[in-house]
């Protein structure tokens, strides 16, 4: 193991508490430095959890400190940018929680500046590092299912959960796309392409005053199509992916079997990899996922010069550029925002 890692963390809201936190706890090599948050309360209760020795209100300051080699964004995506490349020309490599920024052009903006200081800008995807969605990946590219012909991927949250303090994904009509959508763009891209065309996108309320649940049907630069359905709805989370090829299937539930896959080929079934047990499923419950210790484990990697990275910022420049289609083919679409079944 390389030197520590000492993490400053902007941002010390429901995000940084139910995952980030417990995630970094279990990362050898990986430490809290500092914490800034506007809201003092706020900002005192994670500098006493993460045991940083500085706390700040203003996050300039946080970037100022000597002692902080890593910045992670963990605010709303509105501020993503402007955080982002202020860190930057701080000296600080940043993993930045999803969306990077809201436009292609912000996400270039971070690029340009990413290229000139060297520095390391991970966005943060962290189911892309689950153990089974690399199980599945490694069955594909392997042609143990013949060629990729279609995905089904589904991500059912519950937005009740987070129990925010800032309603920031209910002030747009389509804050579910910048929710839930990078979550399965990271996810099924390297699969069977990038996914890069919106073919079509039915978005309706359930619960909220906005829309809640979206479908969409997506075409990779391969040609291939991912039908995706997305909800804030769902009382127990789920994401499910299945990988139909011409000779078999493939399919997981990123949250709920984070460490298995199933492989159905040649008129066999069989189960790949760890079920997980008592304890993976009382560390489900506590909201302590592997993918994001694994992905505080690929930074520090990636500030070390251990790894070589596994999402750039042009992987979030064509996640944003695809993001950014779905209003249109919404508006589009003509149909009114009402109770639908899927």
């Amino acid at each position: 193991m390389f030197g520590m890692l000492r993490l400053g963390i902007v941002g010390c809201g429901r995000v940084t508490n139910m995952f980030h936190l417990k995630a970094i706890e279990e990362v050898e090599g990986v430490e809290v430095a500092a914490v800034s948050d506007r809201n003092p309360d706020r900002m005192e209760g994670v500098k006493a959890r993460s045991g940083a020795k500085r706390g700040y209100v203003d996050y300039s300051d946080l970037l100022a400190d000597p002692d902080v080699e890593a910045v992670v964004v963990n605010t709303p995506p509105h501020l993503h940018e402007e955080m982002v490349l202020h860190a930057l020309r701080a000296g600080k490599h940043v993993l930045c929680e999803k969306p990077l920024a809201r436009s292609v052009e912000s996400c270039l903006n971070i690029k340009r500046l990413q290229r000139k200081t060297g520095l390391i800008v991970l966005p943060a995807h962290n189911y892309a590092f689950t153990p089974s969605l690399t199980t599945v990946r490694d069955l594909v590219h392997d042609g143990a299912i013949g060629e990729a012909a279609k995905l089904h991927v589904s991500f059912e949250n519950n937005l009740g959960l987070y129990k925010s303090k800032d309603d920031f994904r209910l002030r747009t009509e389509f804050g579910i796309v910048e929710d839930l959508l990078p979550h399965i763009l990271s996810v099924v891209n390297g699969l069977a392409g990038t996914a890069e065309a919106v073919e079509d996108a039915r978005g309706w309320k359930k619960i909220n005053n906005v829309m809640d649940n979206l479908r969409l049907l997506l075409e990779t630069d391969e040609g291939i199509e991912i039908d995706c359905f997305m909800s804030w709805t769902r009382m127990i989370p789920r994401f499910k992916l299945e990988v139909n090829g011409t000779d078999g299937q493939i399919r997981t539930d990123l949250i709920m079997s984070p460490f298995q896959a199933t492989l159905e080929s040649g008129g066999t079934k069989m189960k790949i990899g760890e079920g997980g047990g008592l304890r993976m499923y009382l560390d489900l419950l506590r909201l302590k996922h592997p993918s994001f210790k694994n992905q505080y484990r690929h930074l520090h990697g990636l500030v070390k010069g251990s790894e070589k990275p596994r999402i750039t910022v042009d992987d979030e420049i064509d996640m944003v550029r695809v993001m950014s289609k779905v209003p249109e083919h919404l508006s589009n679409a003509h149909l009114p925002l009402t109770l639908k079944e899927k």
